[in-house]
């Protein structure tokens, strides 16, 4: 069934009414086939934007359709409409919400092809992605790459990597000596830094440490309400 029998559809649309129309509809494919009705009904006006096309792509990163997302991503590079950094760290999410740290990596890969430049923002997530999959040798590749490309590092940046080197015993006092650096380089520890070593100190049978770095914590302003559970 073509989307102009589907609808009754008024002599003019913008980006905002198609945006309620997608977001109104349940169902994936009939919202699908509104979007490209849009297109279809004003083929001489109405182009989708960032907007609608970004709505799309998250309908279809919501139920794991990869491809047809990625598809758009296409389709907006063919339209020369705007790709937002936002529809990539979309991809990513939805890649590791999956489990798919390498489609990530992929992804990222090809930001500047959709002539959109990586911000630290989006450094930060898929570095954090890696280390959430445990994937850390690439993990620490990327982290490399990272400050090779001039990326700044930052307490958010840097409780990603004291998380990566906690994951193992062997490399828990380097977390701790990037810990005890981080002032020098204008960067207070947060809940997330103390909660992160703290964990890794319970993991590795450190208790007593653990206590005192509490104690630390406290004593530094930092609320113990906020403790991470670290996996």
């Amino acid at each position: 069934m073509s989307g102009k029998s589907m609808m009754k559809w008024p002599k003019q649309i913008t980006s905002c009414f198609v945006e309620r129309l997608i977001c109104s509809e349940k169902d994936l494919d009939k919202a699908i086939s509104i979007f490209d009705a849009a297109t279809a009904e004003y083929s001489n006006g109405f182009r989708h934007d960032h907007n609608t096309f970004g709505l799309m792509i998250r309908r279809l990163l919501s139920a794991n359709k990869f491809v047809p997302a990625e598809d758009m991503l296409v389709r907006m590079k063919q339209e020369k409409c705007d790709i937002s950094e936002d529809i990539f760290l979309s991809i990513y999410r939805a890649y590791a919400r999956d489990h798919k740290p390498r489609e990530v990596l992929r992804v990222f890969g090809k930001m500047k092809e959709y002539k959109c430049e990586p911000t630290t923002k989006s450094y930060v997530t898929v570095f954090s992605i890696l280390v959430d999959e445990s994937q850390l040798k690439m993990a620490f590749q990327f982290y490399r790459y990272m400050r090779e490309r001039g990326i700044p590092a930052s307490v958010v940046s840097l409780n990603v990597l004291i998380k990566a080197l906690c994951k193992s015993s062997g490399t828990l006092d380097s977390a701790f000596r990037i810990f005890h650096e981080m002032p020098k380089h204008g960067h207070t520890p947060d809940s997330y830094t103390y909660g992160t070593l703290i964990n890794g100190l319970c993991r590795t049978g450190r208790t007593l440490e653990a206590k005192e770095l509490l104690i630390d914590m406290e004593a530094n302003g930092c609320s113990p309400q906020l403790l991470p559970i670290v996996a």
